[in-house]
């Protein structure tokens, strides 16, 4: 599925509140539930030897996207548009691959400037 029809898509599961606000923060809400769940797996592993279960793992990372996709949708916000200008404003900030130099002195400007196209 091509990911702006996922978003479309998320219109038909998604629960509607009396508000586009109130919308909006049941999906950061629902981002923040599914980023903890996330990092339960990781506690536990570290803290408790647990073994990763990667298939939870991955059930997990898709319920934050359905979040971040319902989101997008209810804000009017394109969310490939989005993942462009993240990969233009990274590939910016680190032009030979990730350094610790670079990702100390940022040009905030030119990150602003592409991220307002």
């Amino acid at each position: 599925m091509k990911l702006n029809d996922y978003v479309k898509w998320t219109a038909s599961t998604c629960a509607r509140l009396d508000t586009i606000l109130m919308d909006s923060l049941h999906m950061i809400l629902g981002m923040g539930t599914e980023i903890g769940e996330l990092q339960d797996v990781f506690k536990k592993h570290i803290a408790y030897k647990k073994d990763i279960d990667w298939v939870n793992v991955s059930e997990e990372v898709g319920d934050v996207m359905y979040y971040v996709a319902s989101f997008c949708r209810l804000n009017n916000l394109d969310l490939e548009k989005i993942i462009e200008r993240n990969v233009e404003k990274l590939e910016s900030r680190y032009p030979n691959n990730f350094s610790t130099e670079s990702a100390l002195d940022r040009n905030l400007t030119k990150e602003r400037e592409i991220l307002e196209k």
